[in-house]
């Protein structure tokens, strides 16, 4: 099933590989048995792994992000050491995933690289392993006879086997025989260089790109050390059974395993490690030597620029047009320290050239790159979600005096029509003012006279 699965990943390799040999041969190498397949092979892997090596170096970045929140991580398995309940095991992760989310990073993003590398590294292995059986007209996929691997057909595996280093055939192993002390000696040599040159990059590793552990016990020391010497005496035993193309090809990625780890080791050390602090101190002290009086001119023009001009917008002008000076020429100069310069849109000209600034008076704690530019994003993120806070509050207390305003008066409407209601019920309600005996009389008097002369005008008009 596995071996039907990676079939087309062997095949695909096939074809290049026989495509680099006829490019061998156009530039003058000869057709047939020869140097052109083993040199062939060592193109190939070489190919290969740079083809790769995009994988490879979003991997390192993945694993470097993962050292990077260590010591935030140890502080919330600390915190929840202990506690087996549901509850706390769900708060915990919540934790956890948060601080993957705030750092960008995640466990798997280091593990899927290394995933999608395997096949391809399998196949490259299985297409060379394959050149004695096609030759010898066995080979199978999975059950399934085949005579040929795409253009690897039995009579070019036979070129490829006929072909020799240090007059050992590609598909011979040691325990072949049949090549003398000659092809022994030539295995020995080629098993020796596999083993030092991988225990050299292994140890590499160990001693200059892994963080200080405070528990000389802890697991992945111990799994380290152990993998340093194992690894290396496993491919003393294994080596006996590899054929030569075999040896040719793993040779070549053993030296290039070494080669991507001093590169790593140099410019993507992890952090934390004696490899992380030789580079912080040196790129720190090659930025420094630049950016010092670099600043310090800065800050004298800065000094100038307000003290000349005569009104507030002539003063902003000139600091506006000297930032962005300063901003475009530190950018270019800070390139040779690799000093991440992606900030985020909402930050102002002023506050790049402000950080630029910083570190050249502030000591380096870490590396200014992708990971210490997430942080710079982080805070000044920070920094807009309180302005817009402070805004707010600031805006908060207008509209509610507006707002208390225009209820006062309406408060205030309500309150006189409410004086003016009382004030007519009142009146309504006021007792008529007691008239004296005479003033009642005099008034009965004249209705009466009211009366008579309604009636003789009426009998009058009849």
């Amino acid at each position: 099933m596995w071996e039907k699965i990676l079939h087309p990943f062997v095949l695909a390799i096939a074809w290049v590989w026989a495509k680099i040999h006829d490019l061998l041969t156009v530039v003058g190498f000869g057709e047939g048995a020869g140097i052109a397949w083993v040199l062939s092979i060592v193109l190939l892997t070489l190919l290969v792994r740079a083809l790769i090596l995009p994988l490879f170096l979003r991997q390192i970045r993945s694993t470097r992000g993962m050292a990077a929140i260590q010591p935030e991580m140890q502080k919330i398995q600390a915190k929840y050491k202990g506690k087996t309940d549901t509850l706390s095991r769900q708060r915990m992760a919540e934790e956890t995933q948060a601080l993957y989310k705030k750092h960008g990073t995640t466990p798997y993003a280091s593990c899927l690289p290394l995933l999608v590398q395997m096949p391809i590294l399998f196949a490259l292995y299985r297409a060379i392993y394959a050149v004695k059986p096609l030759m010898e007209g066995t080979y199978t996929v999975g059950g399934d006879a085949y005579e040929s691997l795409g253009p690897i057909t039995r009579a070019v595996a036979q070129e490829i086997d006929a072909s020799t280093v240090l007059g050992v055939p590609l598909s011979h192993t040691i325990s072949t025989g049949g090549d003398g002390t000659t092809g022994t000696v030539a295995f020995v040599v080629m098993i020796v260089i596999m083993v030092v040159v991988q225990f050299l990059s292994i140890r590499l590793s160990m001693t200059k790109n892994m963080a200080a552990q405070q528990d000389p016990n802890n697991p992945m020391v111990r799994s380290q050390k152990t993998m340093m010497y194992m690894m290396p005496l496993m491919y003393i035993f294994t080596g006996a059974v590899f054929q030569m193309g075999l040896l040719v090809y793993m040779v070549t990625t053993t030296f290039w395993s070494w080669g991507q780890q001093i590169w790593t080791v140099r410019f993507m050390p992890t952090p934390g490690s004696p490899a992380y602090a030789e580079l912080l101190e040196k790129r720190e002290r090659g930025y420094k030597e630049w950016a010092k009086p670099f600043f310090a001119d800065y800050d004298r023009q800065r000094a100038e620029a307000e003290a000349q001009a005569s009104t507030s917008d002539d003063r902003e002008a000139e600091v506006a047009g000297l930032d962005e000076r300063t901003l475009a020429e530190a950018r270019a100069k800070a390139k040779a320290q690799h000093v991440n310069g992606d900030f985020p849109e909402e930050m102002t000209t002023s506050a790049r050239v402000s950080v630029y600034r910083n570190l050249s008076l502030q000591e380096w704690t870490t590396l200014p790159d992708e990971q210490w530019m997430r942080g710079v994003k982080r805070a000044t993120e920070k920094v807009e979600d309180r302005r817009a806070q402070q805004q707010v509050r600031r805006q908060q207390p207008r509209r509610q005096s507006h707002e208390e305003r225009r209820q006062a008066s309406e408060r205030a409407e309500e309150e006189r029509r409410l004086q003016e209601a009382r004030a007519a019920r009142k009146a309504a309600a006021k007792p008529q003012k007691k008239l004296s005996e005479e003033e009642i009389q005099r008034r009965r008097e004249e209705r009466r006279r009211q009366r008579r002369q309604g009636r003789q005008g009426r009998t009058s008009g009849k």
